[in-house]
């Protein structure tokens, strides 16, 4: 069995690689954790992808237990049969181990349908919420909007996974930094748009291997259109441009925005804002300074300040595990 090269984020989202392997006609399985007895590394809904040529990504164990599930799903794809399995207490595979000691039931479907899998990928491409409901007893599956503060559950055999749209960032800035930022989310996995007005850093990102736009006017460069599903991270180091872009996205569901620079300069950026007639409600949005780490003053401390502020408030907002 090989594993599919994925990003961090991408580990947790298996339906991308799902959808893709079915296109391109591999016959496919998802697995789902819709059971824990005890304690585990991973939640309730936890799910794994695997092909019919023994491709898999995803992880549903600190590692115990994933060859043995890609291979359980590789059989069930063969026998075109949806499988209940059991791994750890109370399971029958006594030569796999959980550290945890916990037991842990999965959910083997194979028998996605392509209206199915075809309403997945049009929830994903357009970032709408669903809910993915599975009769456990029938392998019945259904697609539903989800209701507000919707939740994974299971209900009188009924799984209910509920799927958010990945989160993605919006990076706006410049300056010598903006490359180091740039660098570490997309290295963790996220959908990343870059808009600069600095001619010097696009050139340092598209030698970093990264795409950006050119910032040419704060709303003319769609910056509003952002969901509740992405975080605006705001790193200029000259901040002429920070009052009118941060205007747009103020105005936008997003659920994290980020502002580079110290005390002062956010003292200035507020009266700039205030003076624009953002309400005085809309500010506290803003975190600055910016990032876990304190006091950073180099590229890379600041940039991974940045990412872990990031990851945690995407944690906090239910957008990672």
């Amino acid at each position: 069995m090989t594993k599919s090269p994925s990003s961090l984020i991408a580990g947790d989202d298996v339906l991308g690689d799902l959808v893709d392997w079915h296109a391109a006609g591999q016959r496919v399985a998802l697995i789902t954790l819709i059971a824990i007895d005890g304690a585990t590394p991973r939640p309730l809904g936890a799910q794994m992808a695997v092909a019919a040529d023994g491709r898999y990504t995803g992880y549903l164990s600190g590692g115990c237990i994933e060859p043995s599930v890609a291979q359980e799903a590789v059989q069930s794809i063969s026998e075109n049969r949806n499988r209940h399995v059991r791994y750890g207490k109370g399971g029958p595979y006594f030569d796999i181990k959980l550290p945890c000691g916990s037991g842990l039931d999965l959910f083997i479907d194979q028998g996605l349908t392509n209206a199915t899998l075809e309403r997945i990928s049009d929830h994903r491409r357009y970032r709408r919420p669903f809910v993915h409901v599975t009769e456990t007893q029938t392998g019945l599956s259904t697609i539903t909007p989800m209701a507000p503060q919707g939740k994974t559950h299971v209900s009188n055999g009924i799984f209910h996974r509920v799927h958010l749209p990945t989160p993605r960032v919006l990076l706006v800035g410049g300056g010598p930094a903006l490359t180091a930022i740039a660098h570490l989310i997309a290295a963790a996995g996220f959908d990343l748009d870059i808009v600069t007005p600095d001619d010097v850093a696009r050139t340092a990102l598209n030698n970093a291997g990264l795409t950006s736009r050119a910032l040419v006017n704060a709303s003319s460069d769609r910056l509003a259109a952002l969901d509740p599903w992405t975080a605006a991270i705001v790193a200029f180091h000259e901040h002429e441009w920070e009052a009118p872009v941060l205007a747009e996205i103020l105005r936008t569901p997003c659920f994290y925005i980020g502002a580079m620079g110290g005390r002062q300069a956010h003292t200035n950026r507020i009266a700039q804002l205030t003076e624009m007639g953002i309400p005085s409600a809309q500010h506290t949005r803003i975190r600055s300074p910016i990032g876990l780490l304190p006091g950073a003053k180099s590229r890379a401390t600041l940039a991974v300040g940045i990412l872990a502020e990031l990851v945690a408030e995407a944690k906090a907002a239910g957008l990672m595990a």
